[in-house]
């Protein structure tokens, strides 16, 4: 029996699955497709001998078991008590499910008494895909569970090349591109979170493919802790993907009548290069992932106090800090870390959640009401899963702690462990205490350890304790729905829909330095949708590499995200502080556009980037290019800007506060076309031709409005 599920409007895709009794459940295809109304029923598979292989070598099933003679990973690895290992499904049954785009297909393997179903969701209007898979235990002992990969995905032919991301703290989501081989791909992260080195996401494109061009498959896991994702080469040069939670030994036991179900990997195919997966992994995440209630529509400028204070908290200087944002333009004022009891350094305190008597006697009562008078929402930083040994809660609950107390600390921390329903609840009564005394409209949810202790039962727990997570999140949630949550994690160590499920903003990076931060935006853009990735202005002078930029630079680059601020706005002079005030009235003007228009980021060379986002009805156009470096110091850059109107003229000005005249684009010089009033041109040269550009030197920026 085949099925045909198809999905998008014009940029068509489709998922082609067979299943009989035979050869099993099994995904024929999974991509590009140009027409399902007259589509054929799949080819049949061959099966081709050779030499020094099996006669009858088995397909790729959803689910390839060990031992049955599959030549690559097994899909579900799994250990009963009497010695069972094998999972091969004798009985398949596969149908439709009760919503449009659904199919549900079932394996089921007596002897191993266990069953395995399989659930696709296709949406027909924006083509993704998503899988989940839950085995059930039919036996009368426990399963020990030690690999259930999603399902095994058989790639598309065209599938040349794995754009990943790779990275570090201040250093997340550099993008690397590698032929995809004859060699097997395999990244796994073992931190207990999804980590700044191996986001679950990956790109699997057509060779040569660019912002516009080829054919692109993107694939995201929902799942915030350990995770793995590999592509095996089988002998005959396809390839298969699995992606699936990575288990340590003994952490998962499946009892006797029991199911376990599998986070939701979710798939997005385009033949329109990487612009056109990323709008499709942004429109999956905006229609099916992220929560409903919560999330500031438009997105409000944001202010967070940390690089501005540190632990320095004084009332009346941050009452005044409040004043000079608010002067600015900003909506939004986030205490950060140092309000609580005894918080003077991050060594101590952590676990303490009641105001600090010391430095605010009043408690925040006073510094919220003057920063909601000021017109600004309130928000205030917190990391309820990580403690100090030295904190009251570490001398009452020492058993809360993770290995007992004993091990390695990070950043003087120790990490409290959420498989236990006590240490959820207590959580839970602190934050839910803040929320109902204070009216805080926003939480910065931090998370600064890895796992590296054992849980309380003795097992390695990093599951367990993403669950103990997911359930306190929900939990919160469900009491204080109206409240926005930022996932951070020392930046973005844990940025994955898993906690985008629950979350409502991430923090990308510590890093605001421009020039870094602009390619950690760039590389985040497919898997970060603009209105939830945060981005802000730093000080002068990068906290994290010491570095020197101008104003006009960090601003631009923060256009990329959700607009903030994060340095100590007291200091600016007058000049600056307008400066950044006509920044912050511009990304204002735009920031609905900004938030859901199309979205092209391109890399024309190693000195620039450029991001175009066009409003949906292509009447107008922001675009922000940025010069990083000078390998080519004369070089000017050429880009398109993709998405406007072809049949529409364009005025194109430049946009924000003037530059100094040394800084200024050759364009922009006395009489340059874009300077004053700028200059009208066709859409279709702008599509087709694009602009010319040459920024006078490396780190700087121009950002140019376009409208019809």
């Amino acid at each position: 029996m085949e099925f045909l599920l198809c999905g998008g409007t014009d940029d068509r895709v489709a998922l082609c699955l067979a299943a009989d009794a035979e050869r099993g459940a099994r995904v024929l295809w999974f991509g590009d497709w140009p027409d399902c109304e007259t589509a054929a029923a799949p080819a049949p598979a061959s099966r081709q001998r050779w030499g020094a292989r099996l006669d009858d070598a088995p397909l790729a099933t959803l689910c390839p078991g060990a031992g049955t003679g599959w030549p690559a990973a097994p899909a579900l690895e799994f250990l009963r008590a009497d010695g069972r290992w094998r999972f091969e499904a004798g009985h398949v049954v596969a149908e439709p499910g009760a919503e449009p785009g659904s199919l549900r297909v079932l394996q089921t393997d007596a002897a191993a008494e266990l069953a395995l179903e399989t659930h696709f969701q296709l949406d027909p209007d924006d083509g993704s895909l998503r899988v989940a898979a839950t085995l059930a235990n039919d036996g009368t002992d426990a399963v020990d569970l030690r690999w259930l990969a999603v399902l095994a995905l058989p790639l598309p032919h065209w599938c040349g090349e794995v754009i990943e991301t790779r990275g570090d703290w201040c250093a997340e989501f550099q993008r690397e591109v590698r032929p995809l081989g004859s060699s097997s791909w395999l990244r796994e992260t073992r931190e207990g979170r999804s980590s700044h080195r191996a986001h679950p996401g990956v790109l699997l494109a057509e060779a040569g493919a660019d912002a516009r061009r080829g054919r692109v498959l993107g694939v995201q896991f929902a799942w915030s802790g350990d995770h793995r994702m590999r592509i095996d080469a089988l002998p005959d040069g396809r390839h298969v993907l699995q992606v699936g939670v990575l288990l340590h030994p003994g952490e998962l036991r499946v009892e006797a009548g029991e199911r376990h179900r599998t986070p939701d990997l979710w798939l997005a195919c385009s033949g329109r290069g990487l612009d056109g997966v990323t709008a499709r992994m942004h429109a999956l995440q905006r229609r099916h992932v992220r929560p409903a209630r919560g999330q500031r529509q438009p997105r409000p400028v944001h202010l967070n106090t940390w690089e501005a204070v540190y632990f320095d908290h004084d009332p009346e200087a941050l009452g005044r800090l409040a004043d000079c944002a608010a002067a600015l333009g900003v909506e939004r004022f986030v205490l950060d870390d140092g309000w609580f009891l005894g918080r003077t350094d991050d060594a101590r305190a952590l676990g303490d959640w009641s105001v600090d008597p010391a430095r605010y006697p009043d408690g925040l009562t006073p510094l919220i009401d003057r920063v909601r008078a000021l017109g600004m929402e309130f928000g205030l930083w917190v990391e309820p899963e990580m403690i100090n040994d030295d904190s009251e809660l570490a001398r009452a609950h020492p058993e809360w702690i993770r290995g007992a107390g004993e091990g390695r600390t990070g950043r003087s921390q120790r990490v409290l462990d959420l498989t236990l329903a006590p240490v959820r609840e207590h959580l839970f009564a602190a934050v839910d205490a803040l929320l109902r005394a204070h009216p805080i409209g926003y939480l910065k949810w931090d998370h600064n350890r890895t796992l590296t202790e054992t849980a309380a039962d003795g097992s390695a727990g990093h599951y367990g304790q993403t669950l103990g997570l997911y359930a306190l999140l929900d939990r919160l949630r469900a009491a204080h729905p109206a409240v926005e949550i930022e996932s951070c994690a020392s930046g973005g160590g844990r940025a994955d829909l898993g906690m985008l499920a629950r979350c409502h903003r991430v923090w990308v990076s510590d890093c605001n330095d421009p020039v870094l931060r602009a390619r950690i935006m760039a590389g985040a853009s497919p898997f970060l949708p603009p209105e939830v990735a945060g981005c802000h202005v730093g000080p002068a002078r990068a906290h994290t590499t010491g570095r020197v930029t101008d104003l006009d630079l960090r601003a631009a680059v923060a256009l990329w995200g959700a607009f903030g601020l994060e340095l100590d706005v007291r200091e600016l002079t007058a000049v600056e502080s307008g400066r950044l005030a006509a920044w912050i009235a511009l990304y204002k003007r735009w920031r609905e556009v900004l938030a859901c228009g199309h979205l092209s980021t391109q890399v024309p060379d190693g000195d620039h980037l450029v991001r175009v986002v066009t409003a949906l009805d292509r009447s107008r156009a922001l675009l922000v290019v940025v010069r990083t470096d000078d390998a080519a110091p004369g070089r000017p850059v050429r880009f398109a800007l993709p998405d406007l109107d072809p049949r529409r003229r364009y005025r194109v000005q430049r946009a924000g506060p003037d530059p100094e005249p040394a800084l200024r684009p050759a364009a922009l010089a006395a009489g340059g076309p874009w300077s004053g009033p700028g200059t009208e041109v066709g859409g279709a040269w702008l599509v087709s031709a694009g602009l010319q550009l040459q920024l006078p030197a490396p780190q700087r920026a121009v950002v140019f409005e376009v409208t019809s």
